[in-house]
């Protein structure tokens, strides 16, 4: 079979064999992933009604869709064989980890609890698995269990043992009614999880014996001896739940999987809280993905205290009359004193197709403290996901396929968030999401509720916009002043006894400069507390905040007074690789990693988004903003303040500048592919710097200015200069934001800047037209951004281009075609078909294809289009074995105990 092509399914490796047939591992051809073939053994198709159930269990197992089942994309006949098509999933089974050793309490309840919930999701819909076992249990590297063959069990009808003291299904995990030949219901499901549980605890059956007979005896007849006789430090109350799921009547058992579920949550709750230190020393407790049980080997420097129950009874009496005689000689005389601090724990997660990128909200914690709420991918498009903290489990809110981020309701039961153009909610335990407005601008840049629950503010076009948390009507909530930050962010509002009283949200120019704003709800009042972005507060008195620059990483915390609305002292760093924090009313801070050795990569796609070459290695957190050479030959991009040059014949990098202290940016071509040209910032100032491809020639400076750069181009004459740029700390007073332009005279030297759009709607990313004749840019004027066409050198005429929203124009080498990125919903590339010949003709975009890869700020491009207009380089995000990002969201309960000190 390896080897061999099967529809579009090319076979890789055999994976491996049983009862219901072979498993292979196989490249579905079509759609580029990776799957896994299971064929079935032709003597059990043999006759039509077989085959006829086939179907109707494959059709019921495709129907479920849940992160604990094993997805089934379809069956198939071809040449006398017929397979199941479904997910691969590389990592061990359940079966493979039980051989190795028993396994923790936690990790089992945790393993435990995810077959409960993906066993509830398919009896929701009428499916009942009939074989649950450990080798049907598979986990993911990040210990996501997946549950495989939904229905296989039932398809040739011998669920009972045979003369021969056979079976075709697995006796072991056989409830009593299924071993009888008796009809079957969901509680068959439910024993066979009682099993699983008790072999993950102490690596054997509750019925072990030596042969089928036997174990069929013991089912029937007898009771399985307590986990708790097997093996020391183990909670009664464990005992108690396999009894419930084990119980030969049926009736007697749990009758329903989410009756297992909630035990089963009950035991991890208090499993884990058991486990908590209860000393007034404030300690730190590191998780690193499965828990440490009282017979797990500990790191050095460790200490576990054990005691038998025996022992605990011998000394209660003493220590309870000590203790009485304490409290009271402690009520008495001992003097005030601070609350003893509370444990620091970390812990985290990587969940799949988790996608943090510089516009998007990365996780957020409910204000309760019990859920974490997160967008991921699932062929390329995003939703919403909830990941319990009780029990480690994760679900997608259904209704939110295309949402990118949402925010949470003061009680911790809603979710706010925006598809398309429009601001919806969902409540987080069921109900179907409500429309709560059309948004006011193309773009969605997070929301935040009221501490009553009345009102919403919400980001859409840079603008801020207030509504009735039932819906309405939006309204703009402060118009932009003269001379101010024109992009408004981010808002939160802060805690409050009763209303609204105040507001931080993030005040900007552009991705780069970012400055946080609080806002008086009552008077209107605002002001700048300093750098930073994405704030969130935290009930010790601080704000919690991103750095001032996408391009940066790092979580600060600012004291703060939510009575005056102001910083009470400087902020201090609390995390160096950090990014996009939440803060619970109880102290858990969440935050997604800045990826530092992954996260970017550059491709090439086609027209139609296909990814048809990865040209370089992982280039880290922030986007590299890449520019193709003119011969198509070259790309120039940004890592971590230095501009590389990627040579795709060679698929060779060559780092061309060593910044020092000061940060390259912005590469474009001028007019060959021999030099090219950067921006450059540190202690001198801003420049425009030029530098010989090969780096073979010292750089030389082209122009020294005291504003802060963006976008650079050339015209294709190499005459003139054009760029965005805001003003720098040396600015003259006064001077705005905008477009300006320099000529190159005869010995090579630039002009004075000449302004050619100064407005304060925000102008962004400048690129000529090949033939010299015209600019397209982004602006704001109109409320969002959009793509502007104004004739060069300036003149009367002005033509918006994009009609839902753009940012970030490029041209094609022969100025047919203007392509821009329209942000609404996911990212998309635009293109539209123009004509410069005789003046400026465009007609309507047509959308190329949608990514998340595509999103990005306004000031400065973050894609470039080939020569040949069909194919264009992008930044894509770094994917692994299992087409993951590697991206981490982080858990920190009682963040600030580690900073206490700082008060003293």
């Amino acid at each position: 079979m390896v080897g061999r092509t099967i529809l579009q399914y090319r076979i890789t490796e055999k994976l491996g064999e049983g009862g219901m047939g072979v498993v292979y591992k196989a490249e579905d051809t079509q759609l580029r992933r990776t799957v896994a073939l299971k064929f079935l053994p032709r003597e059990t198709l043999d006759e039509e009604e077989v085959k006829a159930r086939l179907l109707r269990e494959a059709q019921a197992a495709a129907s479920l869709d849940h992160p604990n089942i094993c997805q089934v994309f379809g069956i198939h006949e071809e040449d006398g064989e017929t397979f199941i098509a479904m997910a691969y999933i590389d990592g061990p089974s359940l079966a493979e980890k039980i051989k190795e050793r028993p396994l923790p309490l936690d990790e089992s309840l945790t393993i435990a609890t995810q077959i409960a919930e993906g066993l509830h999701e398919a009896h929701e819909h009428g499916v009942v698995h009939r074989d649950i076992k450990p080798q049907n249990i598979l986990l993911t590297a990040k210990g996501q269990v997946k549950i495989l063959d939904f229905g296989l069990a039932a398809l040739t009808g011998r669920s009972k043992l045979t003369k021969t003291g056979t079976t075709m299904g697995t006796p072991a995990y056989m409830a009593p009614e299924q071993l009888e030949g008796r009809k079957v219901d969901r509680r068959v499901d439910v024993w066979a999880l009682g099993c699983v549980l008790y072999e993950m605890l102490t690596q054997k059956s509750p019925f072990e014996a030596d042969y089928e007979q036997a174990i069929g005896y013991g089912i029937l007849n007898e009771d399985p001896e307590p986990v708790t006789a097997l093996r020391r430090g183990l909670p009664p109350k464990v005992d108690d739940l396999l009894a419930k799921a084990l119980a030969k009547d049926r009736d007697e058992r749990y009758q329903h999987a989410d009756d297992l579920l909630a035990d089963l949550r009950v035991l991890q709750k208090q499993s884990s809280g058991a486990r908590k230190t209860s000393s007034g020393r404030s300690t730190i407790a590191a998780t690193t993905g499965r828990a440490v049980s009282a017979t797990d080997a500990l790191p050095p420097g460790a200490v576990v205290v054990q005691q038998s129950r025996q022992r605990i009874e011998r000394v209660l009496a003493a220590v309870l009359g000590v203790a009485l005689l304490g409290v009271s000689y402690a009520y008495f005389t001992a003097p005030a004193s601070e609350p003893p601090e509370q444990t620091v724990t970390r812990f985290s997660f990587a969940p799949e197709g988790l996608r943090v990128t510089d516009f998007s909200a990365g996780a957020s914690i409910s204000p309760d403290g019990k859920n974490v709420l997160y967008a991921a991918q699932t062929d390329g498009e995003s939703s919403l996901w909830l990941r319990s903290l009780s029990n480690e489990s994760a679900r997608e809110l259904p209704g939110t396929a295309g949402a990118s981020e949402g925010f949470w309701s003061p009680d911790s039961l809603s979710i706010g968030f925006a598809i398309g153009n429009e601001l919806k909610r969902v409540p987080i335990n069921g109900g179907d999401p409500i429309t709560l407005c059309q948004l006011p601008g193309a773009s969605f840049l997070g929301g935040t509720w009221s501490p009553n629950g009345e009102r919403i503010v919400f980001s859409s076009g840079a603008r801020l916009y207030e509504i009735a948390a039932r819906g309405g009507e939006p309204e703009m909530l402060f118009e932009p002043g003269e001379g101010q930050r024109r992009n408004y962010w981010r808002p939160h509002f802060l805690p409050a006894d009763g209303g609204s009283h105040g507001l931080a949200y993030v005040a900007a120019v552009n991705a780069t400069d970012q400055m946080l704003t609080v806002m008086d709800m009552e008077t209107g009042e605002r002001r700048e507390l300093g750098p930073g972005s994405r704030p969130g507060y935290s009930s010790e008195g601080y704000l919690i905040h991103g750095p001032m620059s996408h391009e940066e990483a790092g979580l600060r915390a600012m004291p703060f007074s939510l009575d005056s609305l102001e910083a009470t002292g400087q902020s201090f760093p609390i995390d160096e690789t950090g990014r996009f924090a939440s803060v619970s009313l109880d102290g858990t801070l969440v935050y997604t990693d800045y990826p530092t050795g992954g996260g970017h990569q550059l491709v090439i796609r086609d027209r139609s988004g296909e990814i048809l070459q990865s040209v370089d290695s992982p280039l880290g957190g922030q986007q590299p903003r890449p520019a193709v050479a003119p011969d198509g030959r070259s790309v120039a991009f940004q890592v971590g303040g230095d501009i590389w040059v990627y040579d795709l014949d060679r698929s060779v990098r060559t780092r061309l500048t060593s910044s020092g202290d000061s940060t390259e940016s912005s590469a474009f071509w001028p007019s060959s592919s021999e030099e090219l040209s950067y921006a450059s910032r540190g202690d001198q100032g801003y420049r425009v710097m030029s530098q010989v491809a090969d780096g073979s020639v010292a750089s030389r400076t082209l122009l020294e200015t005291t504003r802060n750069l963006g976008t650079l181009d050339w015209s294709s004459d190499g005459q003139y200069l054009v760029y965005n740029a805001t003003p720098g700390p040396d600015s003259p007073e006064g001077e705005e934001g905008g477009i300006w332009y320099h000529e190159r005279g005869p010995d090579g030297s630039l002009s004075e800047a000449t302004p050619f759009l100064l407005t304060p709607d925000g102008e962004n990313a400048p690129q000529f037209s090949p033939n010299g004749r015209f600019v397209a840019y982004t602006s704001n004027e109109s409320g969002q951004f959009e793509v502007y066409v104004r004739p060069f050198p300036p003149a009367p005429g002005k033509w918006q281009v994009s009609t839902a929203g753009g940012i970030v124009a490029t041209w094609s080498a022969d100025g047919r075609e203007l392509f821009y990125v329209e942000q609404a919903g996911v990212a998309a590339l635009m293109a539209v078909s123009v004509s410069t010949q005789a003046g400026f003709v465009s007609e309507e975009p047509t959308r190329l294809f949608e990514s998340p890869d595509l999103r990005g700020g306004t000031a400065r491009r973050h894609y470039d289009v080939f020569p040949d207009g069909q194919r264009f380089v992008t930044s894509g995000g770094v994917q692994t074995s299992d087409g993951e990002a590697p991206q981490t969201i982080r858990i920190v309960q009682n963040w600030y105990e580690e900073f206490r000190a700082r008060e003293q």
